[in-house]
């Protein structure tokens, strides 16, 4: 995931005045702090050198102003670790600058954006060095300093990650995404990552989520759909209707799904969505063996005639579930129009199937709403139907219907 930080541009804000600020000062001058006086002659130097750009000579006078005798004030060794990160930038030193820059950094002297500056500048460096526990308390400490760019927050994620700390890493980014009004892609997949290493299904299945919302990839939507998949689903109307959310999301490819599907369909009397499936599969030359492609073209030639028949006479079907005590005759014209294309006949059909009650699954005719409805592009309409069915007291119903809400939301934050 991570970009190692371009540590030259992160060190260049200390600059030279800066580097030098105190050095031709000496203890006689109260004004402000000043090094030693004993190290006023090598700093000069190291300061002269410095704008003349001899870093070797820079390194000469700052190491005899480090072995001068007598005991060095704070400011002395905030100056001298100064120039010394400074020098060894310039010189590509990165290992020999960390040091240095973070001894600086933590000085009083610092001001608050040097600290900030410095700081995430060492983070970097330790982790080009792949010293990554430095990167993370270095990088924590930047935090602190104020560093909260996303740049800050993936280095130390990064090493955390590479330290085993699947669970810190991923807290680390939650500190990034939440404040994002739409979470940056690499950050929610390395955190769905970061979950999955430690097993922690609910947090991943709460970003897979946010990815299927906000980021609709089919890799994305088939780990989303996992958890469907590994239940033991009898309900051929509740398989359907996962297929159904397959088709539309992009992750039906497998032959078997677009066999079962298309006879699921036919089974339940709906032959127009048999025949859009099987046309579908053979457009995209899904069926590789010759015995598979005769078999289901031969299912597509009767599904065509069925349909044919059907749809004359959808209208005589719609009359006489006027008649019917409950609303599922209701329910099957309007999955019958909605198979054909004809939304509008099939939300209408499917409202009154609702309105009428006693329905032998109000979950599924809750979902063919606002499946109907996200066809006829009203999504926000779409999800709250949707949303309704993830109320559901069957466990499966109700994660199908947290996913096509995501999918009817996705097509809010993707717009």
């Amino acid at each position: 995931m991570h970009t190692p930080f371009r540590v030259v541009v992160l060190f260049a804000s200390l600059c030279l005045g800066v580097a030098a600020s105190g050095v031709a000062a000496t203890a006689d001058q109260p004004s402000g702090p000043a090094v030693s006086r004993a190290l006023a002659k090598p700093l000069k130097a190291a300061q002269d050198a410095l704008q003349a750009k001899h870093w070797d000579v820079v390194l000469a006078s700052l190491k005899e102003a480090q072995t001068t005798p007598g005991e060095k004030s704070a400011y002395d060794n905030f100056v001298i670790n100064q120039m010394l990160g400074f020098v060894y930038v310039q010189k590509q030193d990165f290992v020999s600058a960390a040091p240095a820059l973070e001894a600086a950094a933590q000085s009083q002297y610092a001001t608050p954006e040097q600290q900030k500056n410095w700081l995430r500048a060492v983070m970097g460096s330790y982790f080009t060095q792949k010293n990554y526990a430095k990167t993370v308390d270095v990088g924590e400490q930047a935090v602190k300093h104020g560093a909260t760019d996303t740049d800050t927050y993936m280095t130390i994620a990064d090493a955390q990650s590479k330290l085993g700390d699947w669970k810190g890493a991923a807290a680390t980014i939650q500190q990034v995404v939440e404040h994002q009004n739409k979470p940056e892609e690499k950050l929610l997949e390395f955190q769905w990552n970061c979950y999955v290493k430690v097993n922690d299904s609910a947090d991943a299945g709460k970003v897979i989520e946010e990815l299927v919302s906000y980021y609709p990839e089919p890799n994305y939507w088939l780990n989303a759909l996992a958890p469907l998949s590994r239940m033991d689903i009898k309900d051929g109307h509740l398989q359907l209707n996962v297929y159904r959310l397959m088709n539309d999301v992009g992750v039906l490819k497998r032959p078997t799904d677009y066999a079962e599907m298309a006879e699921l369909a036919l089974d339940q009397g709906y032959p127009g969505e048999t025949q859009a499936v099987l046309e579908k599969a053979f457009a995209q030359k899904v069926f590789t063996e010759q015995r598979d492609k005769d078999r289901y073209q031969h299912l597509l030639d009767g599904a065509k005639q069925r349909a044919t028949a059907d749809l004359a006479q959808l209208g005589a079907s719609e009359n006489a579930a006027a008649e019917a005590p409950s609303g599922d005759a209701y329910l099957r014209v309007g999955a019958a129009y909605l198979s054909y294309g004809q939304n509008d006949k099939a939300l209408a059909a499917i409202s009154k199937g609702i309105a009428k009650g006693n329905l032998k699954s109000a979950d599924e005719a809750r979902l063919l709403l606002g499946i109907t409805k996200l066809r006829m592009k009203s999504a926000t309409d779409a999800e709250r139907d949707f949303e309704k069915v993830s109320l559901s007291s069957n466990t499966a119903y109700a994660r199908l219907g947290r996913l096509w809400a995501l999918h009817a939301g996705s097509h809010t934050h993707t717009a």
